[in-house]
């Protein structure tokens, strides 16, 4: 049997120069998608070779306002070294507000190497012994905010609370009634108890001042100004446990 072989049809050149192109064209696109993704790969990894650059890392902490405190706001800031960029400054604020003293805190970045932080301090509202030679200074909170060689003046003892360290607590209604005198009178007053009558303050060269419980301390503390400063006569007490009916004795 003889095999018998089809004549070859030649291809119309127009045709074959058409799948040519269309082919070329296929791979242009290809071509130009690799392009656009080398180049956004190349363009992100720019970035995070950047933003982790030591150009844009955090090289200097700058504490306002934190008094003797400034070390520990910015250790509990934590962010020397880290990228600037990625900090939040929300996040530090509130770090920062969890060292014992702090108020409140506010975060500025400065580019490209400095963040900025804006500390306000609770105020120091009385002193606690801290074992030999030295003081803690205590909130309105009755939190030791930070330990010194000298208590400053104007400010009472809050008596019969243990030796502090920063961070302990005092009774908190010793605070409170620290807080509540008015700074004329505070600067009067060396030492502030918790007695079984109640709260008492011992005024220096004055009479003795009985607040009762650590109910409406503040009516009482006015009261017991007003009335002291009032006196006509010598006196050995002012109570004011009821701030509206004060007696003196």
């Amino acid at each position: 049997m003889t095999a018998v072989t089809a004549p070859r049809v030649r291809m119309d050149q127009r045709v074959r120069a058409r799948r040519i192109a269309v082919r070329r064209a296929a791979g242009r696109r290809r071509l130009r998608r690799l392009v656009v993704v080398a180049g956004v790969l190349t363009v992100l990894l720019v970035g995070v070779a950047i933003v982790y650059s030591p150009l844009l890392s955090v090289h200097t902490v700058v504490v306002d306002g934190a008094g003797t405190e400034q070390a520990d706001v910015a250790q509990a800031a934590g962010v020397a070294g880290k990228p600037i960029v990625l900090m939040s400054a929300g996040a530090v604020a509130a770090s920062v507000e969890q060292v014992p003293g702090v108020a409140s805190a506010s975060v500025t970045r400065h580019f490209p190497t400095t963040i900025v932080i804006h500390v306000t301090l609770e105020p120091t509202v009385g002193t606690v012994t801290a074992g030999p030679g030295k003081v803690a200074l205590i909130d309105r909170d009755g939190e030791a905010t930070a330990i010194v060689a000298r208590a400053p003046a104007g400010l009472p003892v809050l008596a019969g609370a243990p030796a502090a360290t920063v961070g302990s607590h005092v009774p908190v209604a010793l605070a409170r009634l620290a807080t509540a005198l008015p700074p004329s009178l505070r600067a009067r007053v060396s030492t502030l108890l918790s007695l079984p009558s109640g709260l008492t303050a011992l005024v220096r060269g004055g009479p003795q001042l009985r607040f009762g419980d650590g109910t409406h301390l503040a009516a009482k503390a006015q009261a017991a100004a007003a009335v002291l400063g009032a006196l006509v006569a010598p006196a050995t007490y002012i109570d004011v446990s009821v701030p509206t009916a004060p007696a003196a004795g």
